[in-house]
């Protein structure tokens, strides 16, 4: 009796007199939590086939790079979790399990050069220069699935405002009816105070010859909805609020993130993600000889606006993810062809994805095999608003594609290089100067409107010889065979880019 007693207050005491005891040891785990004082690490060493989930484990903590340090493989990182995007991280389960200013999201892991694997990590909602300024506010019933009314309210002097629908992942076919193909739609922009004046209105952009005074960004392509405010080198007037009309398909919250910064910058990091792309694959600090040259080229052409090229991140989407893409559309030929169906681009949003978790202030560049058009015809490149989402990576609207091998012919590094720079300009701020229709121009006093009337072949649609006195010779005319001119409300517009350095 006495030493059956003994016996169990020996267990007892071990179970509950030695803290260490209790906690799971090399177990199942979804996040820190449920570890106790160990960890959450990714077992990659036990990693299954390509794309299946990454095995994590409770174990006792171990040196490496903390959460958004850079990273090569799964060894450099505290967690043992190195994002595709080339940064570490830790798992969660939710969002409980995450800092303020971060999201759970599904990402995938490097297990090896082959091999990649399916997790969800806690990463951060945007990553902008030291100085900058994010707010961040939820409106829970903010969309009817119709023409709704949101008050953005004045922020900074410059400010974009980037609206997310929260409740709605139909996109990119939403229902036939609807005028708006992405989940929302910017329809107009107006001063709330009386007088009340408007600063941008889709129907009445053919009516004004010089382009709206504060344009948003329009196209199946463009999700979430960047508002940046003022919009160009025109003096908007000063508001304590906007009203901003939105047409959405389907009930839901809204996501207004605002972002500013008093400094400027003039150094552009990039992440360039190899998709697929034909020869190409990463080579010393800025990619393959044709890379290197089309990069070289790009700080040519923005050298008149004081911005250059920094840090060149390389990262290459290894295993079958680039041709399977994310299924989201059963004729999808993958990530490294995007493909065009009902007039827009499925797996394009999803490609941006895969940048969540970046962790550094950068544009993020796929490089994709090809784009092709619902015509049929080959695209230079598409990017995700104008601008982009700064700085918030993971985000469909953060960054840009290139059909890249449409270039890969000996001696076409000028016209990679063109097209880039010609994308990174939507992406940092600046419209088309004229759309090919001729009845749709960008906002800047300095850059030429082309019109209609100029159509010297009947086509219906203008190019840059039509256009070579009045425009066909910017960076940022509508048609790839423009030249590479930047005026100098251009550069102003460049230069307040919230993600420059």
């Amino acid at each position: 009796m006495h030493l059956r007693l003994a016996l169990w207050t020996l267990l007892c005491c071990m179970s509950a007199c030695d803290g260490a005891t209790t906690e799971p040891l090399d177990v199942s785990c979804e996040s820190d939590q449920a570890c106790g004082a160990r960890v959450c690490v990714a077992d990659w060493m036990s990693a299954g086939a390509d794309l299946e989930p990454m095995p994590l484990h409770c174990v006792e903590a171990e040196e490496g790079r903390a959460p958004g340090a850079a990273c090569e493989q799964a060894e450099d990182c505290e967690h043992k979790l190195c994002l595709l995007a080339g940064a570490c991280a830790r798992a969660c389960r939710d969002a409980d399990d995450c800092n303020d200013g971060q999201r759970c999201q599904s990402v995938y892991a490097r297990v090896d050069s082959e091999r990649l694997a399916t997790a969800t990590a806690c990463v951060d909602h945007v990553n902008l220069p030291e100085g900058s300024r994010v707010e961040m506010r939820e409106l829970p019933a903010a969309f009817s699935g119709g023409t709704d009314q949101l008050v953005l309210p004045a922020f900074e002097p410059q400010t974009l405002y980037v609206v997310e629908h929260l409740d709605d992942r139909s996109w990119p076919i939403p229902a036939s009816s609807s005028r708006c193909r992405p989940p929302l739609c910017g329809l107009a922009l107006r001063t709330q105070a009386e007088p009340t004046e408007v600063l941008f209105a889709r129907d009445q952009l053919s009516e004004d010859a010089r382009g709206p005074d504060n344009p948003i960004a329009q196209g199946s392509h463009v999700s979430p909805l960047p508002v940046w405010i003022p919009n160009g080198t025109r003096v908007t007037p000063e508001a304590r609020a906007y009203e901003l009309e939105v047409e959405s398909s389907q009930k839901g919250a809204a996501r207004i993130t605002s972002l500013a910064r008093d400094a400027r910058g003039s150094r552009l990091d990039l992440n360039v993600y190899y998709v697929g792309a034909a020869r190409l694959k990463p080579e010393g600090t800025r990619g393959p000889p044709l890379l290197e040259a089309a990069l070289e080229e790009v700080e040519r052409i923005f050298a008149p606006a004081d911005i250059y090229l920094g840090e060149v991140r390389q990262l290459t989407v290894p295993g079958t993810l680039a041709e399977r893409g994310s299924q989201a559309d059963e004729v999808s030929a993958g990530f490294a062809q995007l493909m065009s169906r009902y007039q827009v681009l499925p797996e394009f949003p999803e490609l941006l994805r895969l940048s969540a978790g970046a962790a550094n202030s950068a544009l993020d560049v796929f490089l994709v095999a090809d784009i092709q058009s619902t015509a049929g015809a080959d695209v230079g490149g598409v990017a995700g608003g104008t601008p982009v989402a700064f700085g918030m990576h993971g985000g469909p609207g953060s960054g840009i594609a290139i059909a890249s091998d449409m270039f890969i012919v000996p001696g076409r590094a000028r016209e990679l290089g063109r097209t880039l720079a010609h994308e990174i300009g939507h992406a940092l701020g600046l419209f088309h100067t004229t759309e090919p229709n001729g009845v749709v121009f960008d906002p800047l006093s300095d850059t030429p409107a082309c019109s209609l009337a100029r159509d010297r072949d009947g086509s219906g649609s203008l190019d840059a010889d039509e256009c070579a006195a009045h425009g066909g010779d910017n960076l940022m005319f509508s048609t790839s065979d423009a030249g590479d001119a930047l005026s100098e409300e251009q550069c102003e517009v460049l230069r307040r880019a919230l993600i420059l350095q």
